[in-house]
């Protein structure tokens, strides 16, 4: 599978917003990121990929399906907490499992 990271996408995101500010200058580029709408899914394939694909998986191993959605979770918000954003507001969701 060709995955790109949750990491990797948060460093290409900002790595966007360095080359906008380099292309409008830095005013424009903050008030095009401010004003964004900036969708974040996440979930979808740890549960598919890591718990449910593969019978016997490690993670579904080492976690019962009510403890590893919490698991998930709190790695996200380590994730999301520790990265810098310039946009005000992340709305997230969570795959249709989970909801």
């Amino acid at each position: 599978m060709n995955i790109i990271r949750i990491g990797q996408q948060l460093e290409n995101f900002q790595e966007y917003q360095q080359k906008l500010a380099a292309f409008v200058g830095e005013d424009a580029a903050a008030q095009v990121v401010n004003n964004a709408l900036v969708l974040i899914t996440l979930g979808g394939n740890d549960f598919v990929n890591n718990y449910y694909l593969v019978p016997f998986s490690v993670r579904s191993r080492q976690f019962a399906i009510q403890d590893y959605v919490p698991y998930l979770i709190s790695e996200y918000r380590k994730i999301l907490t520790v990265s810098s954003f310039s946009f005000l507001q992340i709305p997230t969701t969570l795959p249709p499992t989970l909801n």
